[in-house]
């Protein structure tokens, strides 16, 4: 462990930038430079210093004025049509249809802000869901605090996992090592140390510095703060990126690319029909006219905003249901997901840690009889010293590893420990715990003696040791059966699902601990082991049902004893046609044939898995095209969560892996995964009903218009017409998609990857092209027989208007569902498509009853005959949809 030295100045040197040369000044001199102490701020110099230099936040980046708001609306290659049917219209001097155009591209802008608003508004309160703490040396006490509330001058702690809070001067390290990648784009971590960096070093090299947002991977440190929120490193980089977007997912590729299309394909009809009427004889000034007309029958404007807003919708749905979406590619994936690999603790079980009682010399004490049990005082002393964990006199709660937390709180509460203590003693030095050393050790000194103290997996220990201590509280020498004798202890309470962390201890001469460990685990005295209780969390049981159900197989991926997990995993009921435990050993030595095998025999169970293989299995049920959500806590775990297609974070987990993951879990719960599998598929079902509605109404109202053309026949519809029903199904009705709960069957259906198969896939296309043929011949059918009744020619544009409109109306409430009937899909599962509905209708009932209007849409009033053939036409619709729903999405189970 590296000391302080004396600084010799009174003033930080200065860059040539103007900042201050933090790097360049001694440790023992930043306490005066920065007015504070090494038992930190006080309460009142912390909230004085808050109210001067404000929140540790970086400045968020200025949000779009209305206006540059209104013009990103007319991007849009769809809107764009728009506008150039306007200008033509205008041009022509018709200036009803102008004057309709121009209202309906308003209507068709503004409904798309309130679409980005709604988004935007969702988008954000998922960033300020995002809360990261810091642990604060004040008054000389220990606190976990918001980030966001660190000031110059406050002393941090920094240990493996955390995400580094603010800008700091390292004070002490110990193998502190950081990924700087969130600064420097270089995922290599950083080695740290304490000592004096000369002036003019580069950011990246100054190796005496924690940067804010980077990321601790090994080690632990103290460090004071030197800057925070947008003075540090970081906050001014944000500046320059602030205007830079983020890329986009698969699937608003995949709009944009049918929004494409579908502007190649309006083109080519409208030069094609254009060709046509001129050569039939048609006017040049009817001919652009119609051209409009089909221009904008086609237009889905809707669409590319359906995508944005229906991820936003479902995002902020789950983040209610307790699961935080951090990659909008992870809201498109999550119902294709085929197999989920999760952890324990915590996900499966309450991870809220008790101690049950201990194991001393083989024989079992409750915790009921700990207090008159031999040895317990000590047993606690030795495991406190080898825990970082501390009692926060702020929350009035112990901090720290959930297991490691327990143990403080369990010395506490047998008064073996009081809370305003350090608990550890005088701790001279700490190693973190590790999934490859597979222990903890903290070193304290008493008496001029220095007490290695060491927690970690018995089996590793027990190896590790030459003596125990028997059921009585003395020390004996550890022969080859009382070494049988404690393993059978051990393996009788694992088998109960029970998590057991030993604990042992030696004298040594030294005053640090080998980073390496080395050395450790040599000679030790086996002390006993503290047995704890973690039962399965309420609910979780129902939660892994509904996804097996869903089609998704579940594996137990934990590094805990094969015993235990086993016993958990028959607890929970996750499914296992192979009832036993294949252990991280026994997955070294497998090919990667021997392990999918041993996969698809049935093995559900993988204990004493190191991350590594984690990633191994990850990355096999990948190749074979599976699609993988996989959870995780730590450290190591990061690696293996960017590579799984989700990766999951637990909310009691690590920075580290917070931040490489896609999803996280804000209780833990495995619940949340269910619910976000059953939110992924109703995000993409959502869309696929909106992307068949739009499609299926504007392209048959186009082969309407160009039949009736090429027919020799005049336009069935007015542009103002057209562009009025247009209004109605696709500014209000398109977006109360967005809010329907999902299908009844939704979660019994069969992954579908939507990444390769996309939105429209091959029965999507299927559907809407059935719907196309089927809704285009009614409205050809009802065109050519009003025609042939000899009505006047505005009666009979009258009769098409009502017809498509209703049409447009009515067919939503099909599309409400793929596989449910249309009477089956109660109204009060969805109120926003209710009022939606009632704008929509209203709005047409304008037209309809206000002779003021009658004259912008060549509208005349229809009679009781009309009224039947229109009502006929679309009640012959909806049988259209319905029939369609049943034979090209009957569930796949």
């Amino acid at each position: 462990m590296n000391l302080n030295k004396a600084n010799k100045t009174n003033t930080p040197e200065v860059e040539h930038k103007g900042k201050p040369a933090w790097h360049t000044e001694y440790p023992g001199g930043m306490y005066a430079l920065l007015k504070s102490k090494e038992s930190g701020l006080t309460e009142g110099e912390a909230k004085e210093r808050l109210e001067k230099e404000g929140k540790n936040q970086i400045a968020e980046s200025k949000q779009s004025g209305i206006i540059s708001r209104f013009f990103g609306q007319l991007k849009s290659p769809l809107t764009l049509v728009l506008v150039g049917a306007f200008l033509v219209t205008l041009s022509l001097q018709e200036f009803v249809d102008a004057t309709v155009i121009a209202f309906a591209l308003m209507i068709a802008v503004i409904v798309g802000m309130l679409q980005e608003g709604r988004a935007s508004n969702a988008f954000n309160k998922l960033t300020s869901s995002q809360q990261h703490i810091a642990h604060v040396r004040r008054d000389g006490k220990r606190f976990q605090i918001d980030s966001t509330e660190l000031v110059k001058g406050d002393i941090v702690f920094l240990q493996a996992g955390m995400q580094v809070p603010a800008d700091v001067r390292l004070l002490k390290t110990k193998d502190l090592s950081v990924n700087e990648a969130p600064l420097t784009g270089e995922w290599l971590a950083v080695k740290k140390q304490v000592d004096v960096i000369d002036i003019g070093t580069p950011l990246a090299e100054r190796s005496n510095m924690a940067w804010m947002g980077t990321l601790v991977a090994t080690g632990s440190g103290i460090g004071i703060v030197v800057a925070t929120g947008s003075d540090t490193a970081i906050g001014e980089l944000a500046e320059g990126l602030r205007d830079v977007k983020g890329g986009e997912t698969p699937l608003q590729r995949e709009m944009e690319r049918v929004s494409r299309y579908m502007l190649y394909l309006i083109v080519a009809l409208i030069a094609f029909i254009f060709a046509v009427g001129l050569l039939n004889g048609q006017t040049l000034h009817d001919m652009l006219l119609m051209s409009i007309a089909i221009a904008v029958a086609s237009v889905p404007e809707g669409l590319p905003a359906a995508l944005t807003i229906i991820l936003a919708v479902g995002m902020e749905s789950l983040l209610k249901r307790g699961g935080l979406v951090r990659n909008l590619l992870a809201a498109e994936t999550l119902g294709s997901t085929t197999f989920v690999l999760t952890d324990k603790t915590g996900t499966l079980t309450e991870g809220k840690m008790s101690v049950a009682g201990t194991i001393i010399g083989g024989v079992f004490f409750q915790k009921v009889k700990l207090q008159e049990a031999p040895y317990t005082d000590k047993l606690f002393r030795i495991a406190t010293v080898a825990a970082d964990a501390f009692y926060d006199e702020k929350a009035s709660v112990v901090r720290g590893d959930p297991v490691e937390a327990t143990i403080v709180d369990t010395a506490i509460e047998l008064e073996i420990i009081k809370q305003d203590s350090e608990m550890a003693g005088s701790k001279l030095d700490y190693l973190p715990f590790t999934s490859d050393k597979r222990f903890a050790a903290g070193l304290v000194e008493s008496d001029g003696v220095y007490q290695l103290c060491v927690n970690g997996a018995p089996s590793t220990l027990l190896d590790g040791a030459t003596h125990y201590i028997d059921k009585d509280g003395n020390e004996q020498q550890l022969t080859d059966t009382v070494k049988e004798e404690l393993l059978a202890a051990i393996e009788e309470e694992t088998k109960q699902g029970k998590r057991l962390v030993a604990v042992a201890q030696k004298e040594v001469l030294y005053t640090d601990i080998p980073d390496d460990g080395s050395g450790v685990l040599g000679k030790l005295i086996f002390a006993g082991i503290i047995v704890f209780a973690d039962p399965a969390r309420e609910g979780v049981s129902e939660a892994i049902a509904g996804v097996e159900k869903a089609g998704a197989r579940i594996l137990l991926v934990t590094g805990d004893n094969p015993e235990t997990a086993l016993s958990i995993a028959k607890a929970v009921g996750i499914t296992m046609q192979n009832p036993r435990a294949l252990t991280g050993d026994e997955i070294s030595q497998y090919s990667d044939e021997e392990l999918l095998s041993a996969i698809d025999s049935g093995i559900s169970v993988f204990a004493r898995v190191l991350p590594q293989q984690k990633m191994r299995i990850t990355q096999l049920l990948q190749k074979r095209g599976e699609v993988v959500a996989m959870t995780g806590d730590g450290i190591n775990d990061a690696p293996a969560l960017q590579k799984a297609n989700i990766g999951i974070a637990i909310g009691s987990g690590t920075e580290v892996a917070k931040e490489a993951s896609d999803l996280v879990l804000l209780n833990d719960s495995f619940e949340i995964i269910y619910a976000a599998i059953e939110e992924g598929r109703r995000i993409v079902n959502n869309l696929k009903k909106v992307v068949g509605y739009l499609l299926s109404t504007s392209l048959s109202e186009v082969v309407l218009i160009g039949a009736a053309l090429l027919t020799g026949s005049p336009a069935p519809l007015t542009a103002s017409q057209i562009l009025w029903a247009n209004v109605i199904e696709e500014g209000f009705m398109s977006v109360a998609f967005a809010f329907e709960k999902g299908d009844k069957d939704l979660m019994k259906q069969r992954p579908e990857d939507v990444h390769k198969n996309g939105i429209l896939s091959k029965s999507m296309l299927i559907f809407i092209a059935y719907t196309l043929t089927i809704l285009s011949g009614l409205s050809l059918a009802l065109y050519f027989y009003v025609r042939s009744l000899g009505l006047p020619f505005e009666e009979i544009r009258s009769i098409m208007f009502i017809s498509i409109s209703i049409d447009s109306l009515f067919m939503a409430f099909a599309f409400r569902s793929l596989n449910q009937p249309i009477w089956k899909i109660p109204l009060r599962t969805n109120m926003f498509f209710l009022g939606s509905f009632l704008i929509s209708a209203s709005m047409l009932a304008v037209v309809v009853s206000v002779p003021f209007f009658h004259e912008f849409f060549a509208y005349q009033p229809l009679n009781l005959f009309d009224i039947t053939l229109v009502a006929a036409v679309s009640f012959a619709s909806l049988i259209t949809i319905e029939v369609g729903k049943v034979l090209f999405f009957r569930p796949k189970k």
